[in-house]
């Protein structure tokens, strides 16, 4: 039977060349959607092939979406964006001893760390230096039907949670990492600056974790009631109000235990400084996009501040799903908005323009 390996072969071969091509959407440049196609691929060793159930539109992607770029990666080649994502497992991949079966619910984790590098053998995935992400130029994101991606990044997930609420752990799990820098104690004074997704999580683990005061601040009418709902004492308005001063008052000129910065505006960092206690936390979650922070230098000094810059995740999965399952926190409300793949062009538009309310457009690429 020396020949039923190539037999295999062509017979896979001819599968594949059978498949019809799988829609995608494709980033062009800035502020350039097209719905396109392309050939679906097979899973190699490891690896998973996965129909993409739901994809959330973040602020790092409309980093790219708006500008060709996020920091100093620039897209100089058309690219799928997506990183937020769910799935359901289509085939398995050579070498996982059943792990995985054909039909499980997974959430899929956009960061492929490379496992050996000194940050990974250390514990800290987050920060490996060789790090692949998908979403990110060059490797292309969830915004398709269906994609093949690395069994070690997927996540199985329960059947009661809903492909959008899986999608959402990843924001969950970068707002859980956060907390975790921040170290929130018993009766602590917290303040959160932005009010999308994450800072919504923020505020609601913020208050799981047993803040006393939570300060939010934001310029979106319905992400501060929505601030409200996941657990904030004071909102304010920062298109009315400044929310440096608010603190004061309200702390009587002792400022915050720990101030988070989760927008990507150019003086919320500076904001934060100013409104923290002396020896308080502050920790940066939000991505510039002038990538740069400016803050005053000699209020951070003088107070002694320990600032924190907070990077992606690291295993948060397991909480994230349980805090799901439990109903702790609630991800279905962040999703104020859901689109076909063919309406991801309209998707982004409403987010980057903070459009009808919008918290977090949700594209589902095979409803």
């Amino acid at each position: 039977h020396w020949h039923q390996p190539f037999l295999l072969l062509k017979l896979a071969i001819k599968k594949y060349r059978k498949s019809p091509p799988v829609k995608v959407a494709l980033l062009h440049g800035a502020r350039d959607i097209r719905i396109d196609e392309r050939p679906e691929q097979l899973p190699d060793a490891g690896e998973l092939l996965i129909d993409v159930t739901a994809v959330g539109v973040c602020g790092s992607d409309l980093h790219t979406y708006l500008n060709g770029q996020i920091g100093d990666t620039v897209a100089t080649s058309p690219l799928i964006l997506g990183h937020e994502a769910a799935g359901r497992v289509v085939a398995v991949g050579t070498g996982l001893d059943g792990k995985f079966a054909i039909g499980q619910p997974i959430a899929i984790d956009p960061a492929i760390p490379c496992g050996e590098c000194e940050r990974c053998i250390e514990g800290d995935p987050n920060l490996c230096t060789n790090l692949a992400f998908m979403g990110l130029w060059p490797r292309d994101g969830a915004l398709r039907e269906r994609m093949v991606h690395p069994a070690k990044s997927c996540i199985a997930l329960p059947d009661t949670l809903s492909p959008v609420a899986g999608a959402l752990l990843e924001p969950l799990g970068v707002a859980l990492h956060a907390i975790r820098l921040a170290k929130i104690k018993m009766n602590d004074d917290v303040l959160v600056i932005g009010c999308g997704a994450i800072g919504l999580l923020l505020i609601r683990l913020a208050r799981l974790a047993g803040a006393r005061h939570i300060f939010a601040s934001d310029q979106q009418p319905r992400r501060l009631s929505l601030a409200r709902t996941y657990g904030a004492s004071i909102v304010v308005n920062s298109a009315e109000q400044d929310i440096v001063t608010e603190v004061r008052q309200t702390t009587h000129g002792r400022g915050v235990d720990i101030a988070i910065e989760s927008a990507w505006v150019k003086d919320t960092a500076d904001q934060c400084v100013e409104a923290a206690r002396n020896g308080g936390r502050v920790v940066i979650v939000g991505i510039p996009a002038e990538d740069a922070i400016t803050m005053r230098a000699s209020a951070a000094r003088r107070k002694g501040l320990s600032i924190k810059l907070s990077r992606r995740m690291k295993h948060t999965y397991p909480a994230a799903i349980d805090l799901a399952v439990s109903g702790r926190v609630d991800l279905e409300m962040l999703a104020t908005h859901r689109f076909a793949l063919s309406e991801s062009s309209a998707a982004f538009e409403i987010a980057a323009h903070y459009e009808d309310g919008v918290v977090r457009a949700m594209i589902l690429p095979n409803a």
